[in-house]
């Protein structure tokens, strides 16, 4: 009776494990490169990506672009496992834009912004403007800017998020000193502690 009943429960806890799964929608998030190329992060061929939500009236996320270039200078040369992506909602960036307009058009108008951000805050990290599901807003997943969400790909899960910035710092030795900074690194599995 009692070899019965442990198999029982036995069982029963083995399939009502949970499975790592997605559980805010990110396995659909989808959005178009600054050239216009389709990207849906679920399918990329790395095994970790970290996306970093920017906005060009967030004077926070001004002052990360030279932690986030670090990072993707060394992620690019040291970890072809992962990828750092810098993520905007085209419908927040653009001025007096409602949620019903097409997201061709959205698309045009955020990119035409976002590449004076290019050349003024000389950013190096890839961007993607994202397709709905994604938005930044309260009450949802992503609440603002600057956040920086950690995701594992096969299947895509958020992990780890990042509210704030990674660093505010502007010297590359000072920000590769910086505890928050040395904190992303060992989350998205650069070096330990």
């Amino acid at each position: 009776m009692k070899i019965s009943l442990i198999s029982i429960v036995s069982l029963c806890l083995i399939s009502c494990a949970p499975a790592k799964s997605s559980y805010f929608g990110e396995e659909s998030w989808v959005g178009l490169t600054e050239s216009g190329a389709e990207i849906s992060f679920s399918k990329l061929e790395k095994e970790e990506i970290a996306l970093n939500v920017y906005s060009p009236d967030c004077v926070p996320c001004w002052k990360e672009i030279p932690a986030l270039n670090l990072l993707h200078a060394e992620i690019q040369s040291q970890f072809p496992s992962k990828a750092l992506y810098m993520v905007v909602d085209p419908y927040q960036i653009v001025p007096d834009i409602t949620d019903d307009r097409p997201f061709g058009e959205v698309y045009k108008l955020a990119k035409e912004r976002m590449d004076i951000e290019v050349k003024n805050r000389n950013i190096q990290v890839p961007i993607v403007f994202m397709k709905k599901p994604f938005h930044v807003k309260e009450g949802g997943l992503i609440t603002g800017t600057p956040e920086t969400m950690l995701f594992v790909t096969k299947p895509m899960r958020l992990y780890y998020n990042f509210l704030g910035s990674i660093s505010e710092q502007a010297s590359a030795d000072v920000i590769r000193k910086d505890a928050k900074f040395n904190f992303f690194r060992y989350q998205f599995g650069m070096e330990s502690l």
